[in-house]
């Protein structure tokens, strides 16, 4: 690893310390932790979203990303079929099923993705990590929603395909059409959302820090399950990835970042829908901290995989 990743993991390391401490000192809480995730779903994102298609995106590369936002599903459904024939093996069943199959699936882009990929890789790839996250919430809002639908045994409703259009995906599609008719923000807009911004990096740390300090092994499920998880997490998604991005040919920047993509932590958003509709968070929610707490360990394989590319 070169010094700046290292001194990433460290950074990372810290602020998630910090955050985990708030929380068993009970300076934050369930509330805090509510609000961290609004703010930075609902306003951080899509700031980020906007800044970074204003300064650092272009509308070439967005007519020439549609390949790599394929790829990225095809490496989603690809795990998902994965999951689905592990899950028959272990015979789960209903939202237990349900919730393998997105553990196995999706990845945290945004309160991992993002402070990881501009810490190692600079802002210049946070286009490529915007891609990966659309294509992440395009399948989750679809696929994974339509599994975990079914498997609480309650009907699919085309309602839930609304959720696709979440604050990031809007912040996003509002980036893409001011850089279009080329729009130009006034100063103190851009200053606002640049501020917004910065704020999504210690944000996202202190938040999964905070998520860490609600694990509790009360919470843990099959080790067995748990450690098929972890493995395809952290060793066949980002493998997946890289076969299938050099199988289309895809440029080494791109492929680095989807790399990373493919294997972090569980997403956040698996827990909250899994107790929407009727079954127990608690295991994804354990898995999430416990994803997030194992890939300090894990990243440095992902970079042993960029000598293949």
């Amino acid at each position: 690893m070169t010094e700046n990743v290292k001194n990433t993991i460290i950074t990372m390391m810290i602020l998630g310390t910090l955050g985990f401490i708030l929380k068993k000192s009970r300076v934050t809480d369930k509330r805090t932790d509510k609000f961290l995730s609004q703010l930075l779903v609902n306003f951080c994102t899509p700031a980020v979203m906007i800044y970074i298609n204003l300064t650092n995106f272009s509308i070439a590369t967005f007519r020439n990303s549609y390949r790599s936002i394929l790829i990225a599903i095809l490496t989603m459904v690809f795990m998902n079929v994965i999951a689905y024939g592990v899950s028959k093996a272990l015979s789960l069943r209903g939202m237990e099923q349900g919730e393998f199959l997105s553990m196995a699936t999706f990845s945290n882009t945004i309160f991992v993705g993002l402070p990881l990929i501009t810490g190692i890789f600079g802002e210049k790839a946070v286009p490529y990590l915007m891609l990966y996250f659309i294509a992440n919430t395009l399948t989750f809002w679809t696929l994974g929603i339509y599994q975990l639908v079914r498997s609480s045994g309650k009907a699919f409703s085309s309602k839930n395909l609304l959720k696709i259009f979440n604050p990031p995906i809007i912040g996003f599609t509002v980036g893409i059409l001011l850089l279009y008719y080329n729009v130009s923000l006034p100063t103190y807009a851009m200053d606002s959302i640049n501020y917004l911004r910065i704020l999504m990096t210690p944000l996202s740390l202190l938040f999964m820090g905070s998520v860490i300090g609600d694990l509790k092994m009360s919470s843990v499920g099959s080790p067995v399950t748990t450690v098929l998880i972890l493995l395809m997490r952290f060793v066949l998604a980002p493998v997946s990835c890289l076969l299938l991005m050099k199988a289309f040919n895809m440029p080494e920047d791109l492929t680095k970042v989807f790399i990373v993509c493919a294997g972090l932590p569980v997403m956040t958003n698996i827990s909250i829908a899994v107790g929407k509709y009727g079954g127990n968070p608690s295991y994804s929610s354990f898995m999430t901290a416990l994803t997030s707490i194992a890939f300090i360990f894990v990243m440095p394989f992902y970079f042993e995989l960029f000598a293949f590319i």
